[in-house]
């Protein structure tokens, strides 16, 4: 998953997946095209900068959804001839033309998503016919969630391209993508009371949770998950969670990756293995965020446990 440099546009723009493309440079070709490559199961990932004014358009690939999103220059680009703002990105469906417009340096991100991983986890796939499409508006809660989740994960890889080799690393970073990508591509809809539907105990919820904790012992786990193992929504979930621990499902997961990722740092060899590896393994991607709250828990730096594993 090496990070590429090009001297120029066009092998930049003949690397980039997910559509069929046709780009030309509106100025003078001095600019830096560099572009990152992430296969995440099926999902496939690419984070790219460029500085050049530039105007691309293409038409998507079959079989799934893409998202485009800028993570950086965020007045930087229109598309389909609507300037994007903050709360702005792009969701192309098969066949759909497009027409990006860059006027100044960016960085972007591009997800692929198969339509099979579209749907929740608690239903069956779903087409690519019931998402968003085109140029839309998240609102700046749901913008802000997804902005900052590529962009640990761009940070991360660029801090450590080579941990994101591991199949451990791809699954857990797979894992905490697909619902963010769900969300942002929901079609919102009006609540409607649901007649008849059984009440569940708040001693049901947590064991049906603590269940799917113990049967995906080894796995990164999501709150979207705990909630579909127990039938339940979120919020529902947290409120269980708040009344059985003390603590959100946040907070529960938080601690459980930390004790995860402790055992595996015992158990690693550190002539083999690097803190940063393990961390991503688990899903860490914010390791000064993750040193702090290991530290804060168990009274040692993740790397002194490493150091006394051997």
């Amino acid at each position: 998953m090496p990070t590429k440099s090009f001297s120029s546009f066009e092998p930049f723009f003949n690397s980039i997946r997910h559509s069929n493309l046709r780009a030309m440079v509106l100025e003078p070709d001095r600019g830096r095209w560099t572009l990152t490559n992430l296969a995440l199961k099926k999902l496939s990932v690419q984070m790219g900068e460029a500085t050049g004014n530039a105007v691309v358009e293409g038409a998507q690939l079959p079989g799934g959804v893409s998202i485009f999103i800028l993570l950086q220059g965020l007045s930087a680009m229109s598309g389909n001839g609507r300037r994007f703002d903050d709360c702005s990105l792009l969701v192309g469906k098969p066949g759909d033309d497009f027409c990006l417009a860059a006027h100044s340096p960016r960085r972007w991100c591009t997800i692929y998503i198969p339509n099979e991983y579209l749907a929740p986890a608690s239903e069956e796939p779903a087409a690519a016919g019931n998402s968003r499409r085109g140029v839309v508006q998240l609102s700046p809660q749901d913008m802000l969630r997804f902005r900052s989740t590529i962009q640990r994960l761009d940070e991360a890889v660029q801090l450590a391209p080579e941990a994101f080799n591991s199949p451990d690393a791809q699954n857990a970073a797979w894992q905490k993508l697909i619902p963010e990508i769900r969300t942002v591509l929901a079609v919102r809809h009006a609540a409607t009371p649901t007649p008849g539907r059984r009440a569940v105990s708040r001693d049901q919820i947590i064991a049906a949770a603590m269940h799917f904790v113990d049967q995906h012992a080894g796995e990164f786990l999501s709150v979207e998950q705990l909630a579909a193992s127990a039938c339940v929504s979120e919020r529902t979930l947290r409120d269980a969670f708040q009344q059985y621990f003390g603590v959100s499902p946040v907070q529960y997961l938080n601690r459980r990756t930390l004790h995860r990722v402790r055992t595996a740092l015992r158990a690693a060899d550190p002539a083999v293995k690097t803190v940063t590896n393990i961390a991503a393994d688990h899903g860490v991607w914010q390791l000064g965020r993750f040193a702090r709250d290991y530290r804060n828990l168990f009274h040692e730096f993740p790397s002194e446990t490493l150091r006394r594993s051997h």
